[in-house]
């Protein structure tokens, strides 16, 4: 039958694609959309026969606004000639966005516009230095309805340091290089200026090597003045008597934004005394040979042990040695049971990896992402298992280190997953709806249909298990004192070592054979418990080192401009990436915060192809709210 949809009403705006013939069932669809918000009554009608025939059951259709985009507040000063507007849009539908900068808040002229791009941010390059500009950003649906603009954020472009000028440098006096007054006092004055403010100035001398020397100055800031004054007894000498005929100082300042200056020109130069040479500087002695340091090294250790142990009766050093080899093998079993907890994890890895190979299970793809549900941090060696309508296992995986596991093609139908992993309870009760940015298709738990012959790709958050007091008391006790007992560690393998070898040198019996030979599994211990450190994480601090937990970090791709992962820095400050080969930049995501390191966060550069692990060290700034009426005026008569 031929069928034809219509609207009951005032149709303005409205857009029909018409359904085709009706199938052998008698269905048939089409598609009705609007770029006017509104409800419409759509009908539809019978026109096989030439004539209409109403059907019954119109049905209502409720369209709504695209929302308005929020973007995220700017600082009120941005480093560089570049500026990443971030913003964010309710909902969970997909969306194309236009982002736009202008110099002035009207927008009567753009200065830079994006294309319409689906990544809620963008990269506006070549702005120029102390300029104020504004952003605004809106949204587009797939059918074509545009949001109205957001409001406006506003930032001042700064890409350059203070500038550092030398006013004057005082004379060396009657002092020369061999007669000179220790006290004589040198004066520097330097001029500091910059457009945003300086916040931390530095000085120091250059030894004869070009190598930095922070000597001895006192400073006092007038303005934009800034004079250093040191004392000849600061600086470098020769043989502690003599000065050398020349000295170099550097100064060096930062702004608020983080642009640094330096300033090496200041120099002054020491007369030599009249008839004498000027100062030289003797070549460094050469250098033991390294065969020779080992062999003086050996002879010290022997004479100190024949001056320790040798003095004490052969039958006490031979129950030392048995009590410090005991106290070895005990401490490093201890250390390698530790990870026991994770064995069953491990072994069913192996036996899923092992049945693969030989061909006893098939080979799955790519098919979900398991994570933590609060530092979005992936969760390896997580067990998942997928049931069928009737309950029956169908398929189990083991995430890997990145947090992915694969299925295998399964005949449509309903199925639902499980997730067990050490610490963690699955479903999660910290994320909800099917959305956790940048990560889609969040699954909770629910029966779930797979089509042509694939399970849905989800990604799967994980809340951690809750310690209890005294759990929390004791692991920080351990963290706090961990390098203690790495140290008693040391000292324990050491001198069970010197007596054990001992023993054997004075009583070469089978025993003491047996004893020495312990020393290896205990030496395999020792390099597990000192060298094997947890997965490498950066930390993000503020200005005084200290530890900031709660950071939103986002993982940027530069190629396509997209933010491509978001970390949440832990209790201590931790967060990390794992990414492919790419380039790639870390930003931060709170608008109450301000990088200091950006330059250290840019276009870092990734060469091999997979596990590589993103996590540089984030210095950051708490931005005092101001509101934004009070700063527009003083900022656009810059």
């Amino acid at each position: 039958r031929n069928v034809q949809l219509y609207i009951d009403g005032d149709s303005q705006g409205v857009t029909i694609s018409q359904p085709t013939v009706t199938n052998s069932s008698g269905n048939t669809t089409g598609l009705i959309s609007s770029s006017i918000a509104g409800t419409y009554k759509v009908c539809a009608k019978d026109v096989t026969e030439g004539f209409d025939i109403l059907l019954l059951d119109c049905e209502s259709v409720y369209v709504t606004p695209v929302p308005v985009s929020s973007i995220f507040s700017e600082p009120q000063y941005t480093k560089g000639t570049s500026n990443t507007v971030l913003w964010d849009t309710s909902g969970s539908l997909s969306y194309q966005y236009l982002a736009q900068a202008s110099k002035v808040s009207t927008f009567n002229v753009v200065d830079f516009q994006s294309n319409w791009i689906e990544a809620k941010g963008f990269n506006f390059q070549n702005l120029e230095n102390s300029q104020i500009y504004f952003y605004r950003v809106k949204a587009r649906n797939v059918y074509g309805g545009e949001s109205a603009w957001s409001s406006y954020v506003f930032s001042v472009q700064d890409s350059s340091g203070p500038e550092i000028t030398i006013l004057d440098i005082s004379n060396v006096g009657e002092n020369n290089t061999t007669e000179w007054d220790p006290e004589y006092a040198i004066n520097i004055r330097y001029r500091i200026k910059d457009n945003v403010n300086v916040s931390d100035r530095q000085f120091w001398c250059l030894n004869s090597d070009e190598s930095r020397n922070d000597c001895n100055y006192a400073n006092n800031i007038t303005g934009d003045i800034w004079e250093i004054s040191f004392k000849l007894k600061d600086l470098e000498t020769l043989e502690s008597t003599m000065l050398l005929k020349q000295y170099s100082f550097c100064a060096e300042a930062s702004d608020s934004v983080g642009n640094v200056n330096r300033n090496c020109s200041a120099k002054i130069t020491i007369p030599t005394k009249p008839g004498e040479e000027p100062p030289v500087i003797p070549p460094e002695k050469p250098k033991p040979p390294i065969p020779e340091i080992i062999k003086n090294v050996g002879e010290k250790i022997t004479e100190v042990v024949d001056n320790t142990i040798g003095q004490l009766e052969p039958v006490v050093v031979q129950d030392s040695s048995v009590t410090f080899t005991a106290a070895n093998v005990a401490v490093g079993f201890s250390v390698l049971l530790g990870g026991l907890a994770s064995l069953p994890y491990f072994l069913l890895q192996v036996i899923l990896a092992l049945l693969s190979l030989l061909g006893f299970r098939k080979k799955g793809n790519i098919s979900g992402y398991v994570y933590d549900s609060v530092t979005k941090n992936p969760i390896s060696q997580a067990i998942v298992r997928v049931f069928n309508e009737s309950n029956v296992l169908v398929w189990t995986d083991v995430t890997n280190g990145n947090g992915y596991f694969t299925t295998i093609e399964m005949e449509d139908g309903e199925y639902s997953m499980k997730i067990s992993a050490r610490e963690y309870t699955f479903p999660s009760k910290i994320i909800f709806g099917n959305t956790d940015f940048p990560l889609e298709n969040v699954y909770h738990g629910e029966e779930f249909l797979s089509k042509g012959k694939k399970i849905p790709d989800y990604s799967i958050p994980l809340d951690m298990v809750e310690m209890s007091g005294i759990e929390k008391a004791f692991q920080r006790f351990l963290s706090r004192t961990k390098y203690l007992w790495k140290s008693l560690h040391v000292l324990v393998f050491l001198v069970g070592l010197i007596f054990s070898g001992y023993a054997l040198y004075i009583t070469p019996v089978w025993w003491n054979y047996l004893i020495v030979s312990l020393y290896f599994p205990a030496l395999i211990a020792l390099v597990h418990s000192l060298f094997n450190e947890k997965n490498k994480y950066g930390k993000v601090r503020d200005e005084k080192k200290k530890i900031i937990s709660n950071v939103i970090v986002g993982l940027r791709e530069d190629e396509f401009d997209k933010l491509v992962s978001k970390r949440v820095t832990d209790e201590k400050g931790e967060y990390r990436f794992v990414v492919d080969m790419g380039t790639y930049s870390v930003v931060v995501l709170n608008s109450d915060l301000k990088v200091l390191n950006e330059e250290k966060l840019s276009h870092i550069k990734v060469k091999n192809k997979v596990m590589n692990i993103v996590c540089p060290n984030i210095v950051v700034r708490k931005l005092e709210d101001t509101a934004k009426d009070d700063l527009v005026e003083p900022l656009e008569e810059l």
